[in-house]
């Protein structure tokens, strides 16, 4: 739907009689199609994407003239009302149009035309999904289904031939969809397309269990989606796989498309329907494929969008990111509507470097769409940026960053200001990344001996070290699968005993609900002190592929003893992280304990060295790194499911996706896959001077390791060393074979402390009392031990949502402090 156009005072097209007037809007809603109105009229045609003007043909197919006066014509939206006036009829096989000079808007690329009678009963109604190329029009004329054309036939009998229709694979999600994997097939064409007979299968159309028949009488019209699942075509999708759509004969290939892994998200063709295949930013099943887009070069870019009534109407920023004054002096705005007249900027219009200009909708003269574009051409008429959304956004859409950033929904409108893309709390500071040093081992990495075969959908790693017998835990992002492995001696892995089969982490939510698809889960670590707890890092619910949910989840490992396990405490991060799209979120998680903290990390709460006793009973800190930021987040969790975030560490690096502390070297690795050629960034927390922060350096990966989509990483404990090595692992992503990979790496110095399987209680200085609750600055995440502290938080100021009772302790320990004189602490090992 297009936004409103100012209405000229014209006269309706009759074709007989009738003049024109514009009246009160009717009090009706949308509706079906109806059954045929007895008055014989009934919409005939619609143009929506007109070369001067949209239109509406009505059609007498009774035997009698209808009077109009007082009917009504409207698109997709009540609000938008033209009234026929007093006079107006339609003669017994005649033809009226009226278009949109006269009922004042425009229809949209995914619209509906409706006429309803003077008594507000809807008469007849047409819906469209996407612009024809020529026209709606009813075949045979007046009585048939709407088709497309090849000829308009305006304010005449269509009597022309409907337009033929194609069909192609346009977006493939091959790694547990919603509810599993799917084939969507989309109709570029201007007709519709009779798909009874088509076969669908994968890289085995040999396979007669691997062909899917569509059913007899399956029609897709032009510009439709038809989306085949898994459970239709009963065979799933794999990490190297294909597509393929087979003609009604069954060997005539009508499209295919290969791939050698998944896709994070999906693979689409861009642009939607016609072009190549690509990964997509997020899947839209049965919806226009969506990308993200690529930095424009020139030094003024569309910014931010506000399409959905903004104040004091629909605009589209533009801002200059460059180092010079540019004149934008004729620069020009356009929408998706090939019917819209650019909108220039005016004469003498200068923009300084960092200034913005805002395009309003009164210097546009027309509204922007919910499936739309806006398109900035410089005053030659080139075009320079471009921006597309195929719905509304609840607030704005925007770069983040400004000016060179990703286009995406924001929290906050900031028209003519720097967009509002995250929280930007105080960041722990860092120094600029030096280059990457060699890799410190053998530089020899192969598959691990045992011959295990995991998901394709492998993420996490986390080494948990034990005298005993050390563990592996690996989870899989596209089941939430948790996988359990002994380690031998030799660095070979088996499944530990009662997880010869992965368990499935749900969460909470689900508990009742077997079926549920589950935490998208990135990220594996162990707590000490708690042998029988595993914690889970998740970016979304499976369940709702389309919506960002950073959550930490926590399972009893006594809970384990089927083949699901539900958490046990969920810690949702989302809106204390930045806002980020919905699959680069969380990648990875580890906890640190407080012993290797405490005085040397900065607490960007309280802007001072961080103290554990700021935080009793979190323990240790949990560290996740975001994809979309490569940033590294530390946060205390309290039992209640409340958390602070503490400090933020930059990597350096175009991505994050695995995490692991190595107590021995008092090293954080933050490795980034083949997107950064493998590289990690190690994080070390203090500095040469002894203030607070951290140092990063960057280390190479081994150059036996192929540079291939890794996405766990973990150090063997010190403790394992043979010869000066120990095992470094790797886990894939993308495959099923040898997708957990074994190298070596150094150790560490003699004279560095080796860890310990479980560690002394963590002992706050001082006795603690539940404070009284104050406001505190900083990330404004909920955090406290008692029964009211609610993750995510309260409105109103509840104490329990604003974090206020740790913070008060920083307040009575610095007055304890000034009473009794300095408290001297000993290093407490916690891990």
């Amino acid at each position: 739907m297009q936004a409103q156009r100012t209405p000229l005072a014209a006269a309706v097209a009759l074709i007989i009689g009738g003049s024109a007037a514009l009246a009160a809007p009717l009090s009706a809603s949308a509706a079906p199609s109806p059954t045929a109105h007895a008055s014989g009229v009934v919409i005939n045609e619609v143009e929506s994407n007109g070369d001067t003007t949209d239109w509406i043909e009505l059609a007498n197919t009774g035997d009698a003239p209808v009077d109009l006066s007082g009917w009504a014509v409207k698109d997709n939206d009540d609000a938008r009302d033209f009234r026929f006036p007093t006079g107006t009829s339609i003669q017994p096989g005649a033809y009226l149009v009226v278009d949109d000079t006269q009922f004042g808007f425009g229809l949209g690329k995914e619209d509906q035309a409706r006429i309803f009678d003077a008594a507000g009963t809807l008469v007849d109604a047409h819906s469209w999904a996407q612009h024809a190329d020529v026209s709606y029009a009813r075949l045979p004329d007046g009585v048939g289904d709407f088709v497309q054309t090849t000829a308009s036939s305006k304010a005449a009998a269509n009597d022309g031939e409907a337009a033929t229709g194609t069909v192609v694979i346009n977006e493939i999600e091959s790694s547990g969809g919603t509810p599993g994997d799917w084939v969507e097939l989309f109709n570029p064409g201007a007709g519709a397309i009779d798909l009874s007979g088509y076969v669908l299968t994968d890289n085995s159309p040999e396979d007669v269990t691997h062909r899917f028949m569509l059913a007899e009488g399956t029609t897709l019209q032009a510009g439709a989606y038809l989306v085949v699942e898994e459970a239709d075509f009963a065979f799933g999708l794999g990490g190297g796989d294909s597509a393929m759509l087979f003609a009604a004969d069954g060997t005539t290939v009508v499209d295919e498309h290969s791939w050698t892994q998944h896709a994070a998200t999906s693979y689409g063709r861009s642009p939607n329907g016609s072009g190549a295949f690509t990964e997509t930013s997020e899947p839209t099943k049965g919806a226009e494929n969506l990308f993200t887009g690529v930095a424009p070069t020139s030094p003024v870019v569309i910014n931010e969008v506000e399409s959905n009534g903004g104040t004091p109407g629909d605009w589209v920023e533009v801002y200059n990111r460059g180092a010079d004054t540019v004149d934008i002096s004729g620069w020009t705005i356009v929408d998706d509507n090939a019917g819209h007249t650019p909108a220039p900027a005016p004469a003498a219009t200068l923009l300084a470097p960092g200034e913005f200009f805002v395009y309003e909708e009164s210097l546009l003269g027309f509204g922007l769409g919910s499936g739309d574009s806006a398109t900035l051409a410089d005053a030659a008429g080139t075009i320079v940026d471009t921006t597309t959304w195929i719905d509304h956004v609840d607030v704005s859409w925007a770069r983040c960053a400004d000016g060179d950033g990703d286009f995406r929904a924001t929290t906050a409108s900031t028209k003519g200001a720097l967009n509002a893309c995250s929280d930007a709390p105080v960041e722990t500071p860092g120094p600029t990344a030096p280059e990457a040093e060699p890799w410190d081992g053998s530089p020899e990495v192969t598959p691990i001996p045992g011959g295990i075969t995991l998901g394709e959908d492998m993420s996490g790693l986390d080494y948990q070290y034990s005298p005993e017998g050390s563990t592996l835990w690996a989870v899989d992002n596209g089941t939430g699968n948790l996988y359990r492995f002994d380690v031998a001696s030799d660095g070979s892995v088996s499944p530990a005993a009662g997880w010869e089969e992965p368990k499935r982490v749900r969460f909470q939510a689900d508990a009742d609900n077997p079926s549920a698809a589950g935490p998208d889960a990135e990220g594996v670590t162990v707590k000490a002190g708690q042998p029988e707890s595993v914690y889970i890092g998740s970016e979304r619910d499976n369940a709702d592929k389309s919506t960002n949910k950073n959550t930490i989840l926590k399972v009893n490992l006594r809970d384990a003893t089927g083949a699901d396990v539900v958490a046990t405490t969920e810690w949702d991060l989302t809106a204390s992280l930045p806002q980020v799209g919905a699959n680069t979120g969380i990648e990875a998680i580890e906890w640190v304990a407080d012993s290797e903290l405490d005085g040397k990390l900065l607490d960007e709460n309280t802007g001072t060295p961080y103290d554990s006793a700021n935080y009793p009973g979190a323990n240790g800190l949990f560290f996740v790194a975001v994809e979309e930021t490569a940033g590294v987040y530390a946060y205390a969790l309290f039992d209640d499911g409340s958390a602070a975030r503490v400090a933020t560490l930059e990597s350096g690096l175009g991505g994050v996706m695995a995490l692991d502390y190595d107590e021995s070297t008092q090293t954080l690795w933050g490795m980034c896959d083949n997107g950064c050629g493998g590289t990690s960034a190690l994080f070390q927390f203090g500095t040469e001077d002894g203030s607070a922060g951290y140092t990063v350096t960057h280390v190479a990966r081994p150059a036996g390791l192929p540079d291939t989509n890794n996405e766990g990483f973990a150090i063997a404990a010190n403790e394992t060393c043979v010869d000066g090595t120990r095992a470094a692992y790797w886990l894939e992503d993308g495959v099923k074979a040898d997708a957990l990979k074994q190298g070596s790496i150094a150790c560490a110095p003699d004279e560095t402390p080796a860890p310990t399987e479980t560690p002394g209680a963590t002992v706050a200085p001082g006795g603690t009392t539940t404070p009284g609750a104050s406001t505190v600055p900083g990330d404004g995440a909920a955090h406290g031990n008692g029964p009211d502290a609610a993750a995510g938080g309260t409105d109103g100021g509840a104490l329990a949502t604003t974090g206020a009772e740790h913070l008060v302790l920083v307040t009575l320990a610095a007055l304890a402090a000034l009473a009794l004189g300095a408290l001297a602490l000993t290093r407490r090992r916690d891990a």
